[in-house]
């Protein structure tokens, strides 16, 4: 599931009332395409003369690229509720995620049956299910072994980088041969792309499976073509 703006603020106001005693005002959402988070209590933070810090201009900021399970998707809303509710009544936590926040997680947990937690960015799983949707044009490098192994590497898009490591790696003694490839299939987003002289091992018949439909690259002198 990927959250809207309207479910969003619906799911604010249920939860504003179930859980907040109504007390926390409406704030603006904003929906993120961010890789790094699932949600974010945005706000503007200044220090007054007394030294105390004050929070004001609010916004809830909820990631759409990962299609998440609805109870996750509500329980990231409230996590960033309690942030809010903390910040909007001038509470002074340990930490960001401190003894208050802890306190208020745990006992909304045990009164609505929510599994709230600590952690709050994307797990390595749900980041490569967001990068997995994302299509972008690679240069991708397969390499035959005389062992009988396979790799894979994504190249920078740049011809000398290219040939360079086409160049090393073909003269490897274990290499039988390496082929290039242009495609956009989504699969290649999960490797990094560098142009030093390393590989991913991977399975034969699930690289050339994707690799269906990719425009077959030859070098032509100094010059990358398409076959």
């Amino acid at each position: 599931m990927k959250p809207t703006i309207a479910y969003i603020e619906k799911k604010f106001e249920e939860f504003n009332r179930r859980m907040f005693g109504g007390r926390l005002p409406k704030l603006p959402v904003q929906l993120s395409d961010a890789g790094s988070f699932l949600g974010q209590c945005v706000y503007r933070q200044r220090t007054r003369p007394d030294g105390l810090k004050e929070y004001s201009d609010f916004s809830l900021r909820i990631n759409t690229r990962f299609d998440l399970p609805e109870n996750v998707i509500e329980d990231t809303i409230i996590h960033e509720m309690i942030h809010y509710f903390i910040l909007w009544n001038g509470l002074h936590d340990t930490s960001a995620h401190g003894n208050i926040f802890k306190a208020i997680m745990a006992s909304i947990n045990a009164a609505h049956g929510r599994n709230i937690t600590i952690r709050h960015k994307a797990t390595k799983e749900e980041a490569e299910q967001a990068v997995s949707t994302r299509r972008t044009w690679h240069v991708i490098a397969a390499i035959y072994f005389k062992t009988g192994k396979t790799g894979v590497k994504v190249l920078p898009r740049t011809v000398p980088k290219i040939l360079e490591y086409h160049r090393v790696v073909s003269a490897h003694p274990e290499t039988q041969e390496i082929r290039l490839y242009l495609h956009d299939n989504p699969f290649f987003n999960r490797y990094p792309t560098s142009s030093a002289f390393r590989y991913h091992d991977i399975d034969r018949t699930l690289l050339e499976t994707n690799l269906t439909k990719a425009h077959r690259l030859r070098i032509d002198g100094t010059r990358l073509l398409q076959s």
